[in-house]
Order: C-alpha cells, then sequence, then structure tokens
C-alpha cells in the first residue's frame, strides 16, 4: 500500500490506525488505543526507511559484504562489527524486556513486517540481490546499542587510543597531561615501556572500513530549557538540536501519534518504536552526547595464548565468528574475550595486547527501553529525570521542562568504579587486580539539576561534572557554544518561539572572540589586516574574516602541535581525516590561550602567534561560504552516482563553525566526507501543544519520492513546521 496524501485506515492490534500525512510529509498517526500508535509508527517506518533500516541492520550484524557487496571495504566493517558484537546478547536482552516494552515491540515489529508485505523491495537492494528478512525485537536491541556506542562511546575509545599512540611517538609526558587535564595521574616510565611493547595496536579508525562512517551516531548537541520566569507565555521553554552526520535520507524521522487526550511527538529513530526528542502533554525533552567514560582499555599480559591475572594465566573465551562474502570463500575469524573486554587481535605471539572495556556493551538495552518508555507518561520533570537516570546504554545529557514550569537535567549511561586517583584515560594493567573496576556507580551520583537559580539550563556538550558527586566526563568538549546560548538567555526577557530560532541559527563565535583578544593587536596594517581586524565574529557566508581567521587558527595548530610535538601531518590527519579534532578542539585551544606551555618550545606566544597571522595572511581572502560547499550523500551511494542522478543534494554552504551554535564541522571520517550538522531541530513553549521542529530531509529513503528532500529548504533558512495534535 501506498501512503500519499490522503488518509488511511490501517488494522491495528486492538483497533483501526488512522495515517494522514502532515505539510512536511511525516506521518500523522492516531488511534483510540495507545498500543496501536506504535504499530503505525512502525508500519510508516517500514513503509518510508525499509533501505535505511537493513542497512543498518546488515552493518551492525556484521553482514555488509555477505548482503551487499564482497568488497575489500565491506569485509572490513565486517570485521570490525563482529569484533565489537553490539548484537551478542539480544536474545537474551529480549528476555529481559518488561511486559509493557514486549508488548510495543512486538507490535511495532509487527507495524514494520506489514508494510515491508505491502512494498516492493528497494532497488538498491534488488541491485545486490538482497532481500529483507522480518524486522524482530532483537533488531531493535542491535539499534539501540548501536545508537550507544556509535560516535558516543566509540569516540571516547578512539580517543583513549590516540593518547596511546601519542606515547608511543615519544611526545612528553608533561605535554600529554596539558593537553589532556583530566588525566590526573603520572604517566610513568614503566608504563610507556609497556605501551610500547603491545604487540597488535589496532589503529584509531581502520582505513579500509569507510562504510563505517555512513553510520550516524551521536557527536556533539545542544539542548537548553528555560524556566517560566524568562519566558514570555510564563511557561516553561525547551529546545534542542542534535549534531550529527547530514545525509539523506535523514537520520530522524518525525511523527506525530496522538490517541484520545495522549499525544507524542518528535523525533524519531527508523527501526524503533520511540520519540527519543520531543513532547507529550505533560514534558518536553531533549538529548545531547553526555561525554561520559563508559569505555577503557586494559593492557593483557599474554603467554601462550593465556592472559595473566596475579601470578595465574588463564584461558581467554573464544568466539568464532564466520563471515560469508558474496560468491567468495567463507572467512573464520576468532575472538578472544575475557572479564575486562575484548582484545584487539589474535594472541597469536606473546606479549602486550590490548582489551577494549565498554560497560555498554551487554546487558543495558532492554533496561533502557524499559525506562524510556516510561518518560512518555511521567507527569514532571522530576519523574521524568529519574527515568532518564536508568538508560544505561549510552553517555547522554538529557533535559526537560513540564507544564508545571519545572525545568531539569540529568546525565545517563553506565559509569565504572575505577581504581583510585586514575582518570580512565590511560591504560590500566590487566594482571593487576588493584586496577580493575570496582562495580558500576549509582547513577543518583551522575550530575543532575532541577530548578537551578538561574532560570534556564544548557547543555552543549560541555564540562557539567560541577553537577554531581562523581565526575564521569573525562573528555568535555569546549564549552563555546553553552557560553553563547546562556550570553543570548541572559540578554533576553521575555523569551519567544521566535527569540529560540535565531539562537538556533546564531552564526558567532565565542572561540574566535577568545582567539582575536590575542591576534587583534598584532594584526598588520594590510588589506588582509584591516578586513580581519573589523571582522565581526560571525560565520556567515559573505565573511572574509571568517576565512581569515580559520587559516591564521590552521597555522597555530600545526605550529604548535605539528612542528612542537605530534608532526605537521599528524595533525594535519587528525583535523581533516577523523573526527577527533572536531571533539578534542577545546583540549588545543586551551593550550594556545595560555601565556606559555610545554607545547611554546623555545618562542613566546606572541612569536607563534605573529608566525601563524604572517602565513595566515599571504592570500587574498574570499568569502567564507566558497570554502564550505558541500554535498548531501546518500546513504547508500555516498556520492558514488553523478550528481544528475539526483540522490546527492547540493552543493550547500555549510556556514557556522566548530564552535558557533549551529555547529558547522567538515572532515572526512573512515574515507567518507562527514559533517558535524543540527540534524534535527526543536522548540516546545509549554503554554500550548505545539512543537516547532525542522529536519534536513523527508520521510523516504527513495530518490523518485516527492517526500525525498521535502524539508531541505526549511531547514537551511530556518522555517519551522508546527505540529498540533
Amino acid at each position: 500500500m501506498k501512503i500519499k496524501d490522503q488518509e488511511v485506515i490501517l488494522k491495528g492490534t486492538a483497533g483501526n490506525v488512522k495515517i494522514q500525512r502532515m505539510p512536511d510529509g511525516f506521518p500523522r498517526i492516531e488511534s483510540d488505543e495507545e498500543i496501536d500508535l506504535h504499530y503505525g509508527l512502525g508500519y510508516m517506518h517500514g513503509h518510508d526507511r525499509q533501505m535505511h533500516m537493513w542497512l543498518m541492520k546488515i552493518f551492525g550484524q556484521g553482514r555488509a559484504s555477505e548482503c551487499i557487496k564482497a568488497d575489500k571495504d565491506l569485509i572490513e566493517l565486517d570485521k570490525f562489527m563482529r569484533w565489537i558484537d553490539l548484537g551478542g546478547d539480544a536474545a537474551d536482552e529480549v528476555q529481559q524486556l518488561s511486559n509493557e516494552s514486549d508488548e510495543i515491540f512486538r507490535t511495532y515489529c509487527r507495524g514494520v513486517n506489514d508494510a515491508i508485505a505491502d512494498s516492493k523491495t528497494p532497488f538498491e537492494f534488488r541491485l545486490t540481490g538482497y532481500k529483507p528478512d522480518s524486522w524482530t525485537p532483537e533488531d531493535i536491541i542491535l539499534m539501540i546499542k548501536m545508537i550507544g556506542f556509535l560516535g558516543l562511546s566509540q569516540s571516547q575509545g578512539d580517543i583513549e587510543k590516540f593518547i596511546m599512540q601519542i606515547i608511543r611517538n615519544d611526545v612528553e609526558p608533561c605535554k600529554i597531561k596539558e593537553l589532556f587535564p583530566y588525566i590526573r595521574e603520572d604517566i610513568p616510565e614503566d608504563l610507556i615501556k609497556i605501551i610500547k611493547q603491545v604487540k597488535f595496536f589496532r589503529p584509531i579508525i581502520p582505513e579500509p572500513i569507510k562504510w563505517l562512517g555512513r553510520l550516524a551516531g551521536f557527536s556533539a548537541s545542544n539542548n537548553w530549557a528555560i524556566s517560566p520566569g524568562k519566558t514570555a507565555s510564563g511557561k516553561a521553554m525547551l529546545c534542542g538540536d542534535p549534531h550529527l552526520a547530514i545525509q539523506l535520507p535523514s537520520i530522524w524521522y518525525s511523527a506525530l501519534m496522538t490517541s484520545q487526550d495522549h499525544y507524542m511527538m518528535g523525533a524519531t529513530w527508523p527501526g524503533v518504536p520511540s520519540v527519543v526528542l520531543g513532547r507529550s502533554p505533560n514534558l518536553a525533552w531533549a538529548v545531547t552526547y553526555g561525554t561520559m567514560d563508559m569505555i577503557d582499555y586494559f593492557i593483557e599480559e599474554v603467554r601462550d595464548q593465556k592472559y595473566r591475572r596475579g601470578d595465574q594465566w588463564l584461558p581467554f573465551t573464544v568466539r568464532e565468528e564466520i563471515i560469508r562474502p558474496k560468491k567468495k570463500e567463507p572467512l573464520v575469524i576468532k575472538i578472544y574475550e575475557n572479564e575486562h573486554g575484548i582484545l584487539e587481535g589474535e594472541p597469536d605471539e606473546d606479549g602486550y595486547y590490548l582489551s577494549l572495556a565498554w560497560t555498554g556493551r551487554k546487558g543495558t538495552a532492554a533496561e533502557t527501553a524499559n525506562n524510556l518508555f516510561k518518560v512518555f507518561h511521567a507527569k514532571n520533570a522530576g519523574e521524568a529525570l529519574n527515568y532518564f537516570a536508568s538508560l544505561p546504554f549510552g553517555p547522554f545529557n538529557w533535559i526537560t521542562a513540564d507544564t508545571g514550569g519545572n525545568i531539569g537535567y540529568q546525565l545517563s549511561g553506565l559509569y565504572p568504579h575505577k581504581a583510585e586517583n586514575t582518570s580512565g584515560l590511560l591504560p590500566y594493567l590487566g594482571w593487576d587486580e588493584n586496577q580493575d573496576w570496582q562495580g558500576m556507580i549509582s547513577p543518583d551520583k551522575y550530575p543532575r539539576s532541577l530548578n537551578p537559580e538561574q532560570g534556564f539550563i544548557i547543555t552543549a556538550n560541555q564540562d557539567l561534572n560541577h553537577l554531581g558527586e562523581v565526575a564521569p566526563m573525562t573528555l568535555p568538549m569546549s564549552s563555546y557554544r553553552a557560553d553563547r546560548i546562556q550570553e543570548l538567555l541572559e540578554k533576553g526577557e521575555s523569551l519567544t518561539t521566535e527569540d529560540m530560532k535565531k539562537i538556533h541559527y546564531d552564526l558567532y563565535s565565542k572561540q574566535a572572540e577568545a582567539f582575536m583578544k590575542i591576534i587583534k593587536p598584532q594584526l598588520p596594517s594590510t588589506e588582509n589586516g584591516e578586513i580581519l581586524r573589523n571582522w565581526d565574529r560571525r560565520y556567515d557566508a559573505a565573511s572574509l574574516g571568517a576565512t581569515l581567521f580559520e587559516r591564521i587558527y590552521r597555522e597555530l595548530l600545526e605550529l604548535v602541535f605539528g612542528e612542537n610535538g605530534m608532526g605537521v601531518d599528524v595533525i594535519g590527519h587528525m583535523i581533516t581525516d577523523t573526527s577527533m579534532f572536531a571533539m578534542l578542539h577545546g583540549n588545543f585551544d586551551q593550550v594556545l590561550l595560555k601565556e606559555t606551555s610545554a607545547w611554546f618550545a623555545d618562542q613566546s606566544r606572541e612569536q607563534i602567534y605573529q608566525m601563524a597571522i604572517d602565513r595566515g595572511l599571504r592570500k587574498p581572502a574570499i568569502p567564507y561560504g566558497q570554502t564550505r560547499k558541500i554535498y548531501i550523500l546518500n546513504l547508500f551511494f555516498g556520492g558514488k552516482l553523478p550528481k544528475i542522478f539526483g540522490f546527492d543534494y547540493g552543493p550547500y554552504e555549510h556556514i557556522g563553525s566548530r564552535a558557533t551554535i549551529p555547529q558547522s564541522q567538515i572532515f572526512r571520517a573512515m574515507g567518507q566526507s562527514a559533517t558535524f550538522a543540527a540534524s534535527y531541530r526543536m522548540i516546545a513553549d509549554l503554554d500550548n501543544d505545539e512543537l516547532l521542529n525542522n529536519l534536513p530531509g523527508g520521510p523516504s529513503d527513495r530518490r523518485f519520492s516527492k517526500y525525498y528532500k521535502t524539508g531541505l529548504t526549511e531547514w537551511m533558512s530556518a522555517r519551522y513546521h508546527v505540529y498540533k495534535p
């Protein structure tokens, strides 16, 4: 059945389900019985996003070379996904679902599968000979694990690996601790020697795994809630805009679901029966990456394929995986595990190996679902915070506001109790039981806030450790975006949704403001010098100053961290070919903004800045937008087809910067062009039952559907759709 613009009636589980597309193409789903809303959502996900959902499922299962194409890249992707084994305990997790969650899962899956039965196989899959199987509760568990790992815990692990990598390359411990101030412990020579002897050292990002760059994961985001005393309506207000890769189809799928006097509306994740951020009659909520350290590395000493514990040598648990690439011989890989985690490589030689420990890998998805579904019926912010605290699958900052005027914040995740006086940013010695995790820390000690005196709550991936009894954020991002949002909220009086739209699209950079205090006095009296001197610190498309500032900033990075430390090629690769610099720029900036630093070597800060200014101003300035032209790529083809075919959108000017509220970063991740940008924007004034939202793309993953690119124009021009139950 084709769901077009006319109203459609479906037979749900308990009654009928009415579906009508709204002006943006996304569905309004109505039923008398609330359980049938999940049937309707499943049906629409299956109808509009069959290719999207099953591609994610194939990737997550490590079956891409079997189902799509047996090329080197996909075989390497399968090896990686089989190694991390996100869905390995899915069947056990399904048994841990509450009765309510189990009913929701099965009703949703029935909706998805009914839609698949009513639809043709997407031509992308017909090209490859793949026919989608059924969508199951185990698949939902897999999707939840993927959301919790990709771009979140994965990034934490990548950066901890990078720290080991620069140790192996003889960067001095004093420089490392200055760059990563949350490393509280010493970096002793004995540990450095062991790190250098690790036998198998998996690259931070395995170069062949290009397809992994297409798996969307939370990267950075903003959200904020405002108390009634600061709003024009006299009610609380909440805004959110998760920053993720921009792709077609869009990562999110908007939906409005109503049942009698209850409703849920906002952004859903295809494959999962839930509104991830949005609102209900009593609440609005939004989410950002919380930077909790849920991942650690342990160094294992291996002898005769056994690992050491004190004076004992114990056998690994060996998991055998068979990858069956199309028209090729099966590949058998062995994955070695112990109580710490998964070993990198096979222990064929005696020596030291790395083991990856991640708290979210097993037993967290069912508990997450059980508590997330309770949020939809929470009566107030305080109740919702308790549910958010009980979402162990991933490190997220949740904020909420309710119709009673309350606002709140809660960090979620599963934080291990680590060895005393250690940060978790350096590897632990696996044979020393004193360095083992000592259980998990209770969520009631995590950062949390309810109705703060200042009248608002802001999270933008910055350090919020001061709000808890423990400090689980060891790699927080810079506070530039949070500082700018706070500045605008403090300036405003009687704030409205129109004010929130302006904040969402504000292009002023607090990073540039901080650096220009140092740069401006040293600028020459040249044409470029005068342009930069008069720059307003805004990253709009026509700006010449933004282009010049970015050139100087890049020169500073290469001078200080390249020539004086890691090597220019290394820092260049980090900036352009990984997502790490996007996450870590605040760490680099806090060094660059110091009066003195070990990274400055024998030069003064003024000398370094003058050299960077001279180099950065050599070329004529061009409009910033000309340096930021990108395409939004199709998820399946990834830019491989000629642009005239219409699968990719663009070029468009990806304006803003790493430090503006609408974060705009461009890099290559695992061989694919990637971005950080606002993947969904929402505004909820609790004075009414409306939700304002926009997102870059439409509901359909079908290139020739009129619903494929809907929303892109509105997303770029700051126009919002209004959902009303």
